[in-house]
């Protein structure tokens, strides 16, 4: 068949259009069409794979786009015209250097356009010299040696990057219109680069020991003993002090350490210091858990020492963190404070507060002989770390990141600084009401009506606040920008959307509680450790779990290791928390023994899915840092036969680039369709796709691998 008498059906060959006229990806992206299976099935087979719908205006479309172009030159056409694609954007066409690896003269330039939805690893894999462009723009730390596997639009959205200039340079640097800008000595510093990578790995080996399995085991004797005060308050303080300071404060620390510099495109203040501060707080906390748990055993004025000396090292590590990170934030060129910002600063500041406070009743504890911390100071301290720390720190990582992943309108930042302030101001109401209140009860009535008064008045702001956090977050509106057409990685939303149920439930109930504590009816023990259990797993832990599988491997440039394993462990994270949630009040208020029962084995599932989670962002770290998996070592390909695959042949050798050009397969000159095409693809399919008689193509690459050798 004549190119110009090509038709287009839905039985075509999805590769066979593309490489008669490239442009037309174009036409496949705009209709959700991706290269998932290389390109190798029909326009029908890939449209239902696809789920594209409209197959008939699929079709229609690639046959209107066919006179507008002119189809791609065979290897035998005159060497100097090269080949043409004409932009339908109407933006300008560009010429494309060599590719990066050496070739012999017979593959030709070909005219290429940087989008959108080419990802940055393919960009700089393929352009080395682009790193220039990535670097001026503060792109060039995130993600590995080669960047993340992102398009290229989305990544300059979520930094806060002009996508049209950035677009528009690396095209003019690859075209040479330009000389690539040259990358500072600052930027080619990797020292501290994954720095966050420790504080991550050592938080999940605290929840699996110290932490969650730590809690799981005495949950599990209080359902045995059909009661919450089985289990010492010694103990159950110290596995708090590990979730809050191991588990959720390692992990805002590492996260924080990561995002910061990212969000401004600088470097982070200090490595050294960062690192000072990971030190300090792992021996603060491992000297807390120790000496605590075994004070009531040996009341030793030595313990006692090195119990204080904890508490001073998590002061010094909180104090450390904080210098970094607001040194990092000082040092971005901006005008003024967003107000995600607002919500990450004072989230920090209670980190500082909380650790204050805690070394206050330490002391104090320890002065008057006990081994268990003020009561009156208990649930305080509690709200200050888990709302004014953890939660402030959530809130301002998602008014920075979900409106950029999800093309969402920005919020409203008028109504995010009147949402911070209130919340900061029902913080405060909380943390000085209750224990007034507490302590007046007995003693003054008038003051314990004022007192019980703020303690209402800070529920019903919370609760209020919080709801119009997430309306302004604009979750519930139509995004205003389209991600349709790019591969983005969207696993990571359920778990975000279901942290927000959590807290949205645990919040009504919070509020509830309020009520009745306000008009003087005490709520049980059981129904508070509910609420709480909705908050530090089913929002803090949903959330930890989400934006890790989400940034972890952006970070290092590759995919998650396990997307099958992320469902299962959403799966037994809600399982789990619904469980204890439910059966926990239900157990103490009906002595239920199968609700005591279910009680405690809930724990161990969410150990399993902290487990699972754990592995798989271990394993990703570890991938990482030896390089994509797809770019894994492979055996050396001493003999091409019909099951070899074509990217890594090209790979291990680049000679045989000329003998595949000169088959046909000429849109192996295009660097990018290169490297993405091919990748699933071996010689035999090859030939379905553009018919060549695959004996003599084996035949004329083994002779290319013997001449290469030689």
């Amino acid at each position: 068949m004549s190119l110009d008498k090509f038709v287009i059906t839905k039985d075509t060959i999805v590769n066979e259009v593309i490489n008669k006229y490239p442009e037309t990806d174009k036409i496949f992206t705009r209709f959700g069409v991706d290269m998932c299976c290389g390109g190798v099935q029909s326009i029908e087979k890939t449209a239902i794979a696809c789920n594209v719908k409209n197959l008939d205006e699929l079709v229609d479309a690639l046959n209107e786009a066919i006179p507008k172009q002119e189809p791609v030159q065979s290897a035998e056409s005159d060497p100097e015209q090269g080949s043409t694609v004409e932009d339908t954007s109407e933006k300008e066409v560009i010429e494309t250097p060599p590719p990066p690896f050496p070739v012999t003269e017979t593959v030709e330039s070909e005219k290429l356009e940087i989008t959108g939805t080419v990802t940055v690893k393919d960009i700089i894999k393929n352009y080395p010299q682009t790193k220039g462009v990535f670097s001026k723009y503060g792109l060039l730390e995130c993600g590995g040696e080669y960047g993340p596997e992102e398009a290229v639009y989305f990544f300059a959205r979520v930094h806060n990057v002009d996508a049209d200039c950035l677009i528009k340079e690396l095209n003019d640097v690859i075209q040479g219109k330009v000389s690539a800008p040259e990358i500072s000595a600052e930027d080619l510093d990797t020292a501290y680069e994954n720095i966050y990578e420790k504080f991550i790995k050592t938080a999940i080996v605290i929840a699996l020991t110290t932490g969650c399995v730590y809690g799981a085991f005495m949950l599990f004797y209080m359902g045995i003993q059909h009661s919450l005060y089985a289990v010492s308050k010694v103990l159950i303080e110290t596995h708090g002090h590990t979730q809050i300071f191991g588990w959720c404060g390692l992990f805002i620390m590492g996260i924080s350490y990561f995002i910061l510099p990212r969000f401004y495109a600088i470097k982070l203040y200090s490595g050294r210091l960062a690192n000072l501060s990971f030190y300090f707080m792992v021996v603060g906390i491992l000297l807390l858990f120790l000496f605590r748990t075994l004070l009531p055993f040996l009341n030793s004025p030595f313990f006692k020492l090195l119990i204080i000396a904890g508490c001073l090292l998590e002061v010094l590590a909180v104090l450390i963190f904080i210098l970094v990170a607001f040194k990092t934030i000082l040092a971005a060129e901006k005008q003024e404070l967003e107000t995600y910002e607002g919500f990450l600063i004072s989230g920090y500041l209670w980190f500082l507060v909380q650790a204050l406070v805690l070394t206050g009743a330490t002391l104090y504890m320890l002065k008057v002989g006990e081994t268990v911390l003020p009561h009156i100071l208990i649930y305080p301290l509690r709200h200050i770390q888990v709302m004014g720390f953890i939660i402030l720190v959530i809130f301002g990582v998602l008014s920075r990141t979900i409106p950029a992943f999800l093309g969402l309108k920005t919020p409203n930042p008028k109504m995010n600084l009147l949402i911070m302030l209130g919340l900061n101001f029902s913080i405060i109401l909380r943390a000085t009401s209750q224990p007034l209140m507490a302590y007046f009860v007995d003693v003054n009535m008038p003051a314990y009506y004022i007192f019980n008064s703020l303690y209402f008045t800070s529920g019903c702001l919370e609760f209020v606040f919080i709801l119009l956090f997430f309306y302004n977050l604009n979750i519930l509106t139509k995004p205003e920008v389209d991600f349709s057409g790019m591969e983005i990685e969207k696993s990571y939303e359920k778990f975000v959307w279901a942290g927000i149920l959590w807290l949205v439930f645990a919040e009504t109930a919070a509020l509830i509680f309020t009520f009745s504590e306000a008009a003087g009816t005490p709520v049980s023990h059981a129904l508070i450790g509910a609420y709480r259990h909705a908050v530090t797993v089913g929002f803090i832990t949903m959330l930890i779990f989400g934006f890790a599988s989400r940034i972890i491997p952006i970070s290092q440039g590759i995919k998650l290791h396990s997307y099958t394993m992320l469902t299962k462990i959403f799966i037994l994270i809600n399982v789990g928390c619904a469980i204890r949630v439910i059966f926990q009040p239900v157990a103490v208020h009906t002595g239920s023994a199968p609700a005591f029962w279910l009680m405690g084995v809930s724990g161990f599932i969410e150990c399993l899915a902290i487990l699972l989670f754990g592995i798989n962002i271990w394993k990703t770290i570890n991938e990482g840092k030896r390089g994509t998996r797809d770019d894994e070592v492979h055996d050396e390909i001493a003999a091409v036969t019909a099951s070899t695959n074509v990217y890594h042949l090209i790979k291990q050798h680049p000679q045989t680039i000329d003998v595949l050009v000169s088959k046909g397969f000429t849109q192996l000159k295009n660097p990018i369709l290169r490297n993405t095409l091919t990748r699933a693809i071996n010689i035999s399919q090859a030939t379905k796709i553009n018919p060549t008689n695959l004996d003599q193509l084996l035949i004329d690459l083994n002779e290319s691998l013997k001449a290469g050798k030689s």
